[in-house]
């Protein structure tokens, strides 16, 4: 699979730990990550949104 550097970067992060992003994070830079089932969402009500990786994203590292 083709993934940019700043997608590869962002899979090697979350397989050590998930992360909570920033109330102002562009959400796009992540979303083909999401779209293809590497990476896993879920809202907070504090607005912010919570990464974690998922199976298939472990595999492709």
């Amino acid at each position: 699979m083709d993934l940019t550097a700043t997608e590869r970067d962002f899979l090697r992060r979350l397989a050590s730990e998930a992360w909570i992003s920033p109330p102002l994070f562009d959400h796009e830079i992540v979303a083909r990550l999401v779209e293809l089932g590497l990476v896993e969402t879920e809202p907070l009500a504090s607005g912010e949104v919570e990464y974690r990786i998922t199976a298939a994203g472990r595999d492709v590292l």
